[in-house]
């Protein structure tokens, strides 16, 4: 003789009442929640080193844009590549030259419209970041224009990347998780790691 189970209690709908109450609880108790990790250590720590990552990229991508202090020195020996022949001029343009400076600086640039090589022992202008002192662009002396060193170039991609990836997660988390608070942290440690060793 089979034993019948017992039947499990048909489930009740909240009313209405009782529906409100349940989410206002569920809010406060989230709220709640937020304001315990808000007073932890982790998150202050976290929060603030968050700031000052990006601050720091910020000043980078200026320092890549507008910010440079110039340093004359002086060319000691280049090699240079050539690129197409611009039609107007019917002549090869210069596309990438490879500077050693007298100071020991060695620097790579993208030139675009630049028909002149340069020559050995002439003036040349270093664009340094103030703050670290790394060659970010460099002027020729017969020639108006700021030439960006490769590395600027991935530099500032990378910064800018990073930086709206960055804006994107606190938009949507506000930092009140622990995996974004540690997310945008590796971002912005990556980032301003690549700008300072490369």
């Amino acid at each position: 003789m089979n034993e019948e189970q017992p039947r499990r209690k048909p489930r009740v709908p909240l009313s209405p009442e009782e529906l409100y109450y349940f989410i206002k609880l569920k809010k406060l108790k989230q709220v709640e929640k937020v304001e315990r990790f808000k007073a932890t250590f982790f998150y202050k720590l976290f929060n603030y080193i968050n700031i000052i990552l990006a601050g720091l990229i910020t000043y980078f991508v200026l320092s890549i844009l507008i910010l440079s202090t110039w340093q004359q020195s002086h060319i000691a020996y280049y090699t240079s590549s050539r690129g197409e022949v611009k039609p107007e001029t019917n002549q090869r343009t210069i596309s990438e030259i490879q500077l050693q400076t007298m100071s020991g600086h060695c620097v790579v640039i993208k030139t675009d419209y630049l028909f002149e090589e340069p020559k050995t022992h002439q003036p040349i202008y270093l664009g340094k970041d103030i703050l670290f002192n790394k060659i970010l662009k460099v002027k020729l002396s017969y020639d108006d224009r700021a030439f960006w060193s490769t590395n600027s170039y991935a530099s500032l991609s990378v910064c800018f990347f990073v930086l709206c990836i960055g804006f994107l997660i606190y938009k949507i988390n506000k930092h009140l998780s622990v995996n974004g608070l540690l997310t945008v942290f590796g971002l912005f440690s990556l980032a301003s790691l690549y700008f300072l060793l490369i």
